[in-house]
């Protein structure tokens, strides 16, 4: 029985939502708590990409999942809802944690928290190219950027907007229990009955396993496009949090500011790539996207410069850098999506995600080192020669990689 498709949507955005709360507790969060600490950025830049590690790992996670799940819950479906589980469960124990307390105990929180996500997300990843057409992949993109902006809201705003009224510990208990919830969608549908496809028999080349992504044609080339377009979302805002600690912003305009504003702005660009994704097509949508950073760079690169800062400054900026990052986001997963073989989505995807997240860990330690040596301006002015190189590697790899006939046919068969 085919799962309607207001249904994928729903179940999918509950899991995206469910993965923004983690992500936005570790990346608007964690930084502005370190600092609070008295980390320097040259600290945080060491410590910050550390624990990025689960989801660099993302492709080891991949192989425990495709080859160790329940067929009677369905492959993806019975590992998302014990971690779920799981995360919750964390979440209530970093609970008891305090401010001046030991930071050793906050870090082992956040990396459990960061590995049962992770595992999380190679399994909804997963989930997803299962389950969406191709002509459902762009909604289905901008929903999965949407919600997840969204759990990003309660991860990284409303955590530090309401931690000095409603306190630590009752705010990660609330993030606990909305993660339980979002389950529930989930937890509702009954796991599909496998088809047996007798017309297609499985190739020893489309075999279970990660050797098996790696050898197919110009896949390096695919992954050096993924990491190429992905490191500017690491090098240009990972450093906006500390920007406006240093800056002397409370945690309640911190949190409104990168975990309302943003995350809404990031919707509506998330909603708006969803519109024009499939019609510009996927390279036109990437380089159009992706030259758009150039605005973001200027705008964190006039606020870092100027010594007057204020929300009429600020939110402009933020707005615009956060449309055009979920923008760039749902054309490159889309992009991602259609270059994973349907029954290995867990696997393949995994791949190309792990090396934009490694991307990601290797631009937020270069940002944060050139601005501990030469402050955040000369840090965002690195960005805009980053995203020309970043564009011309683009262009130049997709039209290669789309030679080879492997990848048309995949495109044409998702």
């Amino acid at each position: 029985m085919t799962t309607p498709r207001t249904s994928k949507f729903i179940i999918l955005g509950s899991l995206y939502f469910t993965q923004g709360i983690p992500n936005g507790f570790f990346r608007h969060t964690a930084p502005v708590v370190f600092r609070e600490s008295g980390l320097s950025l040259e600290d945080i830049a060491l410590f910050l990409p550390a624990l990025y590690l689960p989801w660099v790992l993302k492709f080891l996670w991949s192989i425990v999942v495709e080859r160790f799940h329940s067929k009677k819950q369905g492959k993806y479906r019975s590992w998302i809802i014990p971690l779920q589980i799981l995360t919750a469960g964390t979440m209530v124990a970093l609970a008891n944690w305090q401010f001046g307390t030991s930071l050793s105990i906050f870090v082992l929180g956040v990396a459990l928290i960061n590995i049962f996500s992770s595992v999380q997300d190679v399994s909804t990843d997963g989930y997803a190219v299962k389950i969406l057409s191709s002509k459902e992949r762009g909604w289905g993109n901008a929903i999965q950027v949407g919600c997840y902006w969204l759990g990003f809201v309660v991860g990284g705003g409303f955590i530090l907007m309401l931690m000095n009224s409603l306190g630590w510990n009752f705010l990660l208990i609330a993030m606990a229990l909305v993660t339980l919830l979002a389950t529930i969608p989930l937890l509702l549908t009954r796991p599909a009955k496998r088809a047996q496809n007798k017309k297609a028999p499985q190739s020893p080349n489309q075999s279970i396993g990660l050797l098996n992504f790696l050898r197919q044609p110009t896949v390096f080339k695919l992954l050096t496009l993924v990491a190429a377009f992905r490191m500017l979302e690491g090098f240009i805002r990972s450093l906006v949090p500390t920007m406006f600690k240093d800056w002397g912003m409370e945690l309640n305009e911190i949190g409104f500011t990168l975990g309302i504003v943003a995350p809404g702005a990031a919707l509506g660009g998330a909603l708006v790539a969803g519109i024009l994704v499939t019609r510009l097509g996927r390279l036109h949508s990437l380089l159009l996207f992706g030259s758009m950073q150039i605005l973001s760079a200027a705008g964190y690169m006039f606020l870092s410069s100027t010594e007057l800062v204020d929300s009429s400054l600020v939110f402009p900026v933020v707005v615009v850098d956060h449309m055009i990052s979920g923008m760039t986001t749902v054309a490159l997963f889309s992009l991602m999506m259609d270059w994973s073989r349907k029954e290995h989505g867990g696997t393949d995807y995994t791949c190309m995600d792990c090396i934009g997240v490694f991307a990601m860990m290797f631009g937020t330690g270069i940002s944060y080192l050139i601005a501990h040596y030469g402050g955040y301006t000369m840090s965002f002015g690195c960005a805009i020669p980053l995203t020309l190189l970043s564009l011309f590697i683009v262009r130049t790899l997709f039209a290669q990689i789309q030679k080879e006939n492997h990848w048309k046919s995949l495109h044409s068969n998702n």
